[in-house]
């Protein structure tokens, strides 16, 4: 597994997108996401339909893409960061 730099701008839209969470949903360890308003999920391909959902609003993209750095090097990030880079392969 390489733990390369994943750039936001060149991967974003098609590696992996901000979305707009739906309430209802469920976790990959099958919980309920409950009804928060404004919440946002990073998705990929490999989500299936979720890569679907609405686009976050800008200003919830502008914050991801600023904290992007941080974001990637959170180790409770890394199980999305993985799933990403193998969506960009």
């Amino acid at each position: 597994m390489s733990l390369s730099y994943i750039q936001f701008g060149k991967h974003h839209g098609t590696a992996f997108r901000i979305v707009k969470t739906p309430a209802g949903m469920s976790t990959r360890d099958g919980k309920t996401i409950p009804d928060e308003p404004g919440r946002i999920s990073i998705v990929t391909p490999e989500n299936g339909e979720s890569f679907k959902w609405p686009a976050a609003d800008k200003k919830q993209v502008k914050m991801m893409r600023k904290n992007w750095g941080k974001i990637q090097k959170d180790p409770g990030s890394q199980y999305k960061m993985d799933q990403i880079r193998r969506s960009i392969k």
